[in-house]
């Protein structure tokens, strides 16, 4: 008897075959997406963790104030962080805010914008290449007044230097000597000299102190207060800060009215300003 061969089975034998085959890409397709998957997450996370090193200010620094290699340490800054800071031009190309480390050189020498703090980032908008003419604010401060500088007596600019705020009010007197003629017992005429202190304005604002290299006293003061204890001391035992603290120069606002008196006493031979602060009654 001829036996026939069973087709129905070779037919079940080849599925099985065919899924297992199925399964081996499914797994293949799984492995791969894991292992790029895995690939990605690593790489972001790497590109997370990237930084960039900029300057961090090691110190306060007031406005007008030069600036120095010591008043920057390096910070590792987040990459993508460091990225957010850029501002887009309107060409489409970007321009970076925050001074990277290396190129800290390109502003040494410059000149503080404002008063800047100790342990925050420095950028490029935080300088200036020339010195904030520090008459452009008072006058803001005293609209309709001029800024005028009174050449003081120097003890007098020295015990008021360091608690005088814009704004304040000081008396101000001009003490001077004039050629007077004067009769004696008998009659007879003589010039002789003769000193005169006379009260300039009362209540007079105060715009500013500078000294010898015409910076504000009153913004390196205001610098020096927020600095911790310790490093007061240290300023306090600086040859250089005790320097650039010494007043030359009182600048006042005044009226045009206030201004022609104070020329009046200006033209005096060897007039001398002194300084005095207004008594209050609570």
């Amino acid at each position: 008897m001829k036996i026939r061969g069973n087709k129905s089975n070779g037919m079940a034998a080849a599925k099985p075959a065919s899924n297992q085959s199925k399964k081996d890409m499914y797994v293949i397709v799984v492995a791969v997406i894991t292992v790029l998957l895995i690939v990605w997450v690593f790489f972001m996370g790497r590109k997370a963790e990237e930084t960039v090193q900029v300057c961090m200010f090691t110190e306060n620094i007031y406005k007008n104030e030069v600036i120095t290699e010591s008043m920057f340490q390096p910070y590792d800054m987040v990459k993508a962080e460091f990225e957010k800071y850029a501002v887009t031009n309107d060409n489409g190309t970007t321009k970076r805010r925050i001074l990277l480390y290396e190129e800290r050189g390109q502003i040494l020498g410059s000149f503080a914008a404002y008063p800047l703090h100790e342990g925050t980032v420095a950028m490029y908008t935080d300088f200036i290449r020339a010195r904030v003419d520090n008459s452009d604010s008072v006058l803001y401060s005293f609209p309709g007044k001029n800024i005028v500088s009174f050449e003081m007596a120097e003890k007098d600019l020295k015990a008021f230097k360091t608690f005088l705020q814009p704004g304040d009010k000081v008396n101000i007197k001009a003490i001077y000597s004039e050629q007077e003629e004067v009769e004696d017992a008998y009659g007879n005429a003589e010039d002789v000299e003769v000193y005169k202190e006379e009260t300039v304005f009362q209540d007079i604002m105060i715009a500013d102190l500078l000294n010898s290299q015409g910076e504000s006293i009153l913004d390196i003061y205001a610098s020096y207060k927020d600095k911790t204890v310790y490093e007061q001391a240290q300023m306090d035992a600086s040859e250089t800060f005790q320097a650039s603290v010494e007043p030359t120069t009182l600048l006042v606002a005044l009226t045009p009215e206030e201004e022609t008196r104070y020329h009046y006493y200006m033209n005096k031979d060897n007039a001398e300003f002194t300084m005095s602060l207004p008594q209050r009654m609570d």
